[in-house]
């Protein structure tokens, strides 16, 4: 028999920050996030007194009518193969809701299902003690549920220190994202990073900028200004923003450079391929004659090819040129938290300017190096779509993600919990037809 009651917030925040499984959603710091939702928290022990399960769970109101509906974001923390502590566990949570006017909740738990599209027994086994413990289990290819399903993770706690380790970890990408890495950085990117210490309102207002842009070209609705505020805040100091900013001058710099490398290159092959001609003209010899007409062949072509390339800077120096003078070119951004040795990235934005520089890439990463550092065994990019069809469009970042070489994963999925069936079916079914027939009214006023 184990023993349920509420607990102090700062209980659940130890707890979820030395376990496997705990979680930052599963703390008081994401609650504070979750303003416009209550909280409770939640603590079974067992029967000598140990502490072994914590839960964080969100309410609202439902709509229009006098009931709640709970969610448990990522989970309760606690041993899910212990199918006696699941089934006491729910049974409170049942008894509870009752109480409280909880029509249902919903649970998405930190377990793998999937991990390189090969079955987690474990997993099978949780998802069997869910359902036996009367849980339903909804379904998602790409982003329906609340949290992603599929996910890409990270392994980094591999041996050696800190710096043998980022080493090691860069070398496991492949090819295309390290080169494209220091693409980056060869074009003069360079990565901020602003906490609740050092962040302005200024630095908010060109994350949110590149939200905006990032949401109109994606089609996905943007969070305020204040919700990433809110996240830097409460969540400190476990909150991270980073930015991505351009500069004109190092680009050009290095642009230039290999523009005058090319240009050397081009007279140095002239002036070989003129010595030649004056060595073929004096040259008698059959044999030798042949071999100096390739060697002017080779000249030709190096002359070609550093001429292409004098003509690729040039061109990358006009199309630059619009950002003469200008400073503070912010062109990515993102959101990052850790937590109990889980890094995440959260939110991404990035403009629709110098996107050939790679921003994204020196963005990821800087987070993993700083995960690293941090001292984290995992670092999660969080959501991909579970439909690996090259002509979904959601296939390139699938992509992107799958080039740092971390594991694709995929989670047991959504599991619903039903208190009360009536509520339930009405926000299922018949809630929605009301909203979209209102907003359907609205429209032709």
């Amino acid at each position: 028999m184990y023993q349920f009651r509420e607990i102090d917030s700062a209980i659940i925040n130890a707890y979820n920050e030395k376990e496997l499984k705990g979680h930052i959603f599963q703390t008081s710091y994401w609650a504070e996030v979750k303003k416009e939702w209550s909280v409770k928290y939640f603590g079974g022990y067992d029967s000598d007194g140990q502490l072994v399960l914590t839960c964080l769970i969100l309410l609202r109101k439902i709509p229009y009518i006098n009931r709640y509906m709970g969610y448990i974001p990522r989970g309760f923390t606690c041993d899910y193969s212990n199918g006696e502590l699941i089934k006491e566990f729910t049974n409170f949570l049942k008894q509870d809701g009752k109480k409280n006017k909880v029509a249902f909740i919903t649970v998405d738990p930190d377990i793998h299902l999937m991990e390189e599209e090969e079955r987690v027994e474990l997993g099978y086994k949780i998802s069997n003690i869910l359902l036996d413990a009367g849980y339903i289990n909804k379904k998602a290819e790409n982003f329906e549920n609340i949290q992603p399903n599929f996910v890409f993770r990270l392994n980094i706690d591999v041996p050696g220190e800190v710096e043998e380790k980022k080493k090691t970890i860069y070398n496991n990408f492949n090819n295309k994202t390290r080169y494209n890495i220091k693409v980056a950085q060869d074009r003069g990117l360079s990565v901020e990073v602003y906490d609740k210490d050092n962040i302005t309102e200024e630095i908010l207002d060109k994350f949110q900028e590149l939200m905006v842009i990032t949401g109109k070209r994606d089609h996905f609705i943007t969070r305020p200004k204040m919700y990433f505020k809110n996240m830097i805040e409460k969540i400190y100091p476990y909150c991270r923003l980073y930015m991505v900013k351009y500069s004109y001058e190092k680009d050009f710099g290095r642009i230039n450079e290999k523009l005058n490398v090319q240009q050397k290159n081009r007279e140095r092959f002239i002036k070989k391929r003129e010595e030649l001609e004056v060595q073929i003209k004096a040259e008698e010899d059959v044999n030798k004659l042949e071999k100096l007409q390739k060697k002017l062949t080779t000249a030709d072509t190096n002359i070609a090819e550093a001429e292409r390339q004098m003509g690729s800077f040039n061109e990358r120096i006009k199309e630059i040129e619009e950002f003469k003078g200008m400073e503070d070119i912010y062109i990515s951004g993102a959101i990052y938290i850790y937590y109990g040795g889980k890094g995440w990235y959260f939110y991404g934005a990035s403009h629709n300017i110098l996107r050939d520089t790679m921003p994204n890439l020196i963005m990821q990463w800087s987070m993993i190096s700083d995960s690293i550092d941090l001292g984290c065994y995992m670092y999660d990019f969080r959501g991909v779509s579970g439909d690996l069809n090259p002509d979904n469009p959601l296939y390139g970042l699938y992509k992107f993600k799958k080039g740092f070489n971390g594991k694709f994963v995929e989670f047991i999925g959504e599991y619903e919990f039903v208190i009360d069936n009536l509520v339930y079916k009405m926000f299922k079914t018949a809630l929605p037809k009301f909203k979209a027939i209102r907003r359907s009214i609205r429209k032709r006023k």
